[in-house]
């Protein structure tokens, strides 16, 4: 349950808490998000988020009128207000484009609203982690290179939440984006990973894909404890054909994944690839704690 939400500098009750209807991220979902977690009251990856988000507000040319240091300083206020500052959370952090012009073009020097939200962690079920989760595939096909804004996270997540939905009344985790020539590109709320002969792949950011922050951090683990990773397409075929296959993301962690559409993976879940960078992963969490 949501307790109190920041908006522009002010704590509300959830009860009360309000914005102009017309606001652009109300009317148009022209804003960016950012989803993240604490681990016993610390943000894990608080500064990685941050940098996402603020690289997005550029690009997207909004013009905020705040930091990321008056962001951060938000966030754990908003933990505070809410009791939640030796607890694990989950944290949503949104930028909209602010109030309506007029204008549908971007309104120079309009001034952006930002948006915090936090509550009480609800733990995915253990069994995602030691059984393994099912996935399907999207109705919805992608292109791989040229259209870029899937390289941010937008408010309008219309077809994100159409394919999460989708995959929810099918008893499935997770839906995965795929292009018409069949190349996986990312989950509706996940990025991928496969499991070759304890190589591990990832399909590249250059196809245009999110960069998700826990992505980030597994890369990172692969290279500095020497296992084999390359960021490279992945055809459906060779996903189903992979010994092991991973979903990443800031709130679940790292979850396997048991089944793709109608093929059950063959080896054991969570495999030993999985299961060692899930272990690292961890110690991660653990030392941001320290």
């Amino acid at each position: 349950m949501i307790d109190h939400i920041y908006i522009n500098g002010r704590f509300h009750t959830a009860k009360k808490a309000k914005i102009p209807v017309n606001d652009r991220g109300f009317m148009y979902g022209d804003g960016v998000f950012e989803t993240m977690r604490s681990h016993g009251g610390r943000v894990f990856m608080l500064h990685h988020h941050l940098e996402r988000l603020f690289h997005s507000l550029r690009e997207l040319r909004y013009t905020p009128g705040f930091d990321g240091g008056e962001v951060e300083d938000a966030v754990y206020r908003t933990m505070a207000k809410s009791s939640l500052s030796n607890r694990d959370a989950y944290i949503k952090v949104m930028v909209t484009r602010g109030e309506h012009g007029g204008d549908l073009g971007f309104t120079p020097g309009g001034r952006c609203s930002l948006v915090i939200m936090v509550k009480k962690l609800e733990p995915y079920p253990e069994w995602y982690y030691s059984r393994g989760v099912e996935v399907i595939s999207s109705s919805i096909k992608r292109i791989a290179l040229g259209y870029q804004l899937y390289r941010h996270k937008l408010m309008n997540y219309f077809e994100n939440i159409y394919e999460k939905d989708r995959a929810g009344s099918r008893g499935a985790f997770e839906s995965l984006f795929l292009t018409r020539d069949r190349l996986v590109l990312e989950g509706a709320t996940t990025n991928i990973f496969a499991v070759k002969r304890s190589t591990v792949f990832t399909p590249p950011l250059t196809q245009n894909i999110l960069p998700g922050i826990t992505r980030k951090t597994v890369l990172q683990l692969c290279r500095t404890n020497r296992i084999k990773v390359w960021e490279k397409s992945i055809h459906y075929r060779d996903l189903i054909d992979a010994h092991e296959v991973f979903l990443t993301n800031s709130i679940a962690g790292i979850v396997p994944v048991r089944k793709i559409d109608a093929y059950g993976l063959s080896t054991e879940i969570p495999g030993s690839t999985t299961s060692r960078l899930t272990g690292l992963y961890r110690r991660e969490i653990e030392k941001s704690q320290s």
